[in-house]
């Protein structure tokens, strides 16, 4: 018998490998076209769809039930959060349904060839996500919402010099909501009514680490020594880590802290020491009032060490140990605000001004005539803040001044610098017609008709204050003065002085809310002090602008003025 060859035992394994292969194929094939047959129109035995068991359902009862369970989901309140701060929606109102037919074919639902369909429906199925429709921008508005109330921009850390020591605080992470990420968050979990945003949290330029590497290396060695400065002829002195200390700061540079000194204040806390050089200072140009009229007092110019020269010379030595010495030679100085900046300030004609008049008691001839007489001349460059208080100073007798009436709790008392609210009401009005912006002003709690009805301002040394601010291009020179002697009636007039911008009136004042006093009160005590009845009412106007015959803005004021109880001193009569 003979024996095959190798060649006809390879072909015998081929077959047999073919026979093998095809049988797998026939029995996959087979089991393929019976997970097609087997679909049918119903649904894998274990489907389920965002928590819904659809499973053995024909595709019409599935589409059915899913619409009745998760429809109502629609229309309920959804939380989305960002760690403490969250915003509440209702998926419909925003845009989100639900497409429930297309949610049920990918639960298998339904015939199709699709190898991924068929071995779904071989397994049986299992639990899938509705498929959520979204149009619209009011989603994307109710993240941005939430992204308004949860970022936070990334702190670097700093380092801050307190009583001449340095302190360094932390930095901290940011915090930025994802705005895709969120919505895609949503389409996925909003069903269960509650929605965590996505967060990347991002770190600071300056970390902790950093700066503390920074505060125990250049920031300890600036403050270690004193800076020798030698200004030539003019002599030498020291800067002491105590005048270091309260120039220096430290700058985010190139993601780093830099140490730099403010020449300003490095000047400022050197200035003894730079007067013992014996240089002359510069003396900026002012602007005053002289025989009724602006007038410029002239810039004088200097000798002295250039305070931005200074600091940079010291600024490069701020590493440098023990023994650290700069050069800086002392040469001519302009001021800051020259004879020329004075005259571009347009100070030349009057603007506002406003008189009031008032009894001639002696303490109000003594005190409005002094406020008078601190108001006049004052100089504001533009950007510049006007403070009554700061003006007047502290009253007091040894500064000149005389106590009289003044309001308190709605009575009549007596105070130091009292009757000066009229000079304080007569520049608020001043400044009202100039156009000036109102910082701060508040009127008397009680009306006297002495004054524009609203249109006053009181003052006190603890607690009001009357501001202003130049909010204009050029300059403001103050002039005030008084009239009339004790028994007298007096007066006190403010001029405001600039370059007119507008022309301004005030309203007709309309009153509204009028109240009555109360009853009369009988004081028999020994300090009793008579005072009369004043009703209280509200009052609004506004100040109008005008460029030209056109009206360009109008502002708004309002005040309600208290009433006033009567008090008689004695008894009540047939008590």
């Amino acid at each position: 018998m003979n024996e095959p060859t190798p060649a006809t035992k390879l072909s015998s394994t081929k077959r047999l490998a073919l026979i093998v292969g095809g049988g797998a194929l026939a029995v996959f094939g087979g089991a393929y076209v019976a997970g097609y047959a087997l679909a049918g129109d119903n649904v894998p035995k274990n489907a389920s769809v965002s928590g819904v068991v659809i499973g053995g359902l024909t595709r019409d009862a599935a589409i059915q039930k899913l619409e009745s369970e998760l429809a109502p989901r629609l229309t309920k309140p959804v939380v989305l959060t960002a760690g403490e701060a969250k915003v509440t929606f209702v998926p419909s109102e925003v845009g989100l349904g639900i497409d429930y037919a297309t949610s049920v074919t990918a639960s298998g639902a339904g015939r199709s060839w699709a190898p991924l369909h068929i071995l779904t429906v071989l397994a049986g199925g299992g639990e899938s996500r509705a498929v959520v429709t979204e149009s619209g921008e009011a989603l994307a508005q109710a993240v941005e919402t939430l992204a308004k109330k949860a970022d936070v921009a990334a702190r670097d850390a700093g380092i801050a010099v307190k009583g001449g020591k340095l302190v360094r605080s932390k930095g901290a992470d940011g915090i930025t909501v994802d705005r895709p990420a969120t919505l895609g968050a949503i389409a996925d979990d909003f069903l269960t009514g509650q929605v965590a945003a996505v967060v990347k949290r991002t770190e600071p330029e300056i970390t902790t680490a950093e700066a503390d590497s920074t505060l125990t290396g250049a920031g300890t060695a600036a403050l270690a020594h004193p800076i020798k400065v030698d200004a030539g002829e003019a002599g030498d002195f020291d800067l002491t880590p105590k005048m270091l200390a309260a120039a220096l700061r430290f700058v985010p540079t190139d993601g780093a802290l830099a140490p730099v000194l403010d020449a300003k204040k490095l000047t400022a806390e050197a200035k003894t020491e730079l007067k013992g050089l014996g240089l002359k200072q510069p003396k900026d140009a002012d602007i005053t009032i002289s025989k009724g009229k602006p007038k410029i007092i002239p810039s004088v110019d200097g000798i002295g060490i250039d305070s931005a020269e200074l600091a940079t010379a010291a600024q490069r030595v701020l590493a440098a140990g023990a023994g650290r010495t700069v050069t800086v030679k002392a040469g001519v100085q302009q001021a800051a605000f020259t004879t020329a900046d004075a005259k571009k300030m347009g100070v030349k004609q009057v603007t506002g001004k406003f008189t009031t008049y008032f009894p001639g008691s002696a303490y109000r001839v003594n005190n409005i005539g002094k406020a008078a007489r601190l108001i006049n001349g004052t100089f504001l460059k533009p950007g510049e803040t006007f403070s009554m208080n700061k003006t007047l100073g502290f009253r007091s007798t040894a500064n000149g001044w005389m106590s009289g009436g003044a309001i308190d709790g709605g009575k009549v008392v007596q105070r130091m610098g009292g009757g000066i609210s009229q000079a304080t009401t007569t520049t608020f009005n001043a400044i009202f017609f100039a156009g000036l912006k109102d910082i701060y002003h508040k009127p008397h709690s009680l009306y006297f008709s002495r004054y524009p009805v609203g249109r006053e301002a009181t003052l006190d040394w603890v607690s009001v204050d009357m501001k202003f601010q130049n909010d204009s291009p050029h300059g403001v020179v103050l002039q005030a003065w008084t009239t009339g002697k004790v028994g007298q009636t007096g007066s006190i007039t403010v001029r405001v002085w600039s370059t007119k911008r507008y022309t301004v009136k005030a309203s007709k004042p309309v009153r509204s809310n009028y109240r009555a006093p109360a009853a009369t009160r009988y004081d028999t005590s020994a300090g009793c002090e008579p005072q009369s009845a004043m009703s209280g009412f509200d009052v609004r106007y506004k100040r109008l602008f005008y460029q030209g015959k056109k009206l360009v803005r109008s502002e708004p004021f309002f005040w309600r003025y208290n009433t006033l109880t009567p008090v008689v001193c004695g008894k009540k009569p047939g008590s």
